[in-house]
């Protein structure tokens, strides 16, 4: 029980590496709001979740948008009763993500709306979220730990794929300039950057290219792709006591695809 009686929000909770995540966090004893802008998936995993004896919240929010965002938080902060543990999982990989169109495109092929759909999630929604959680976590005075999800592609470019990599790279400069401004107050930050993960985001474009997948475990020293529930174990480890001197950090859960 590393975390227990902690209280936290983990963004993108409803699937994949936030999914896990949240799994991870009830079990070793925290409230979790599961933030999504799925409700339906994100009540369905709070029901999961009622008999573990915790306090698990359903939310659906849209991390692009401000006021939602900060209703989030405020939600969090009077049922839960603060707010100890952000994981700011909410991403997509292209714009239009889910629709069933694959906008995966050359910069000078993009549009600024594709551009701009990417970004607002990516980046803006991690700024705002994280914003508004570290404002809580001030005005409460008791610290905190802050996790944002970046990437291996926030180092290492990518064809077809500018605007993502580039929100990535974003999450982790954002991650180190709060880690500074925000150790005053005890709250750490840190990212985690993983390579492939068998998430719902991976396996639609592995159901378009049943190739990528060989293609994607001849790339991973340790020849295989990532469950999501070890990227849960990373973000339990940044979230408990054992992490306190971790901050400004990015953790590589890649299998040593890229050694940084």
């Amino acid at each position: 029980m590393r975390i227990e009686n902690k209280n936290a929000i983990v963004t993108g909770g409803a699937s994949g590496i936030g999914r896990a995540t949240v799994r991870r966090f009830v079990a070793e004893g925290a409230d979790v709001l599961i933030a999504d802008r799925n409700r339906a998936n994100a009540e369905r995993l709070a029901q999961e979740l009622a008999h573990t004896g915790r306090k698990v919240i359903a939310h659906q929010v849209d991390v692009s948008d401000e006021a939602q965002v900060d209703a989030m938080v405020d939600r969090a902060v009077r049922e839960l009763g603060g707010v100890d543990i952000l994981v700011a999982a909410a991403a997509i990989p292209y714009a239009g993500f889910g629709a069933g169109e694959d906008r995966h495109r050359a910069i000078i092929d993009k549009p600024f709306a594709e551009w701009r759909e990417v970004l607002g999630v990516n980046l803006d929604g991690v700024f705002l979220v994280d914003r508004a959680v570290a404002r809580a976590m001030v005005k409460a005075g008791r610290g905190g730990r802050i996790i944002n999800i970046s990437s291996i592609m926030a180092l290492r470019p990518a064809l077809n794929s500018g605007d993502y990599c580039v929100s990535k790279a974003g999450v982790w400069m954002l991650t180190k300039v709060l880690a500074l401004e925000l150790a005053p107050h005890r709250i750490t930050v840190n990212a985690i950057a993983p390579g492939g993960v068998r998430t719902p985001m991976l396996q639609a474009a592995l159901d378009r290219d049943p190739k990528m997948e060989q293609g994607i475990v001849d790339s991973v020293p340790l020849r295989r792709i990532a469950e999501p529930e070890e990227l849960a174990a990373t973000a339990l480890f940044l979230a408990s006591d054992e992490a306190g001197y971790y901050t400004g950090a990015m953790l590589h859960v890649n299998a040593g695809t890229l050694m940084a």
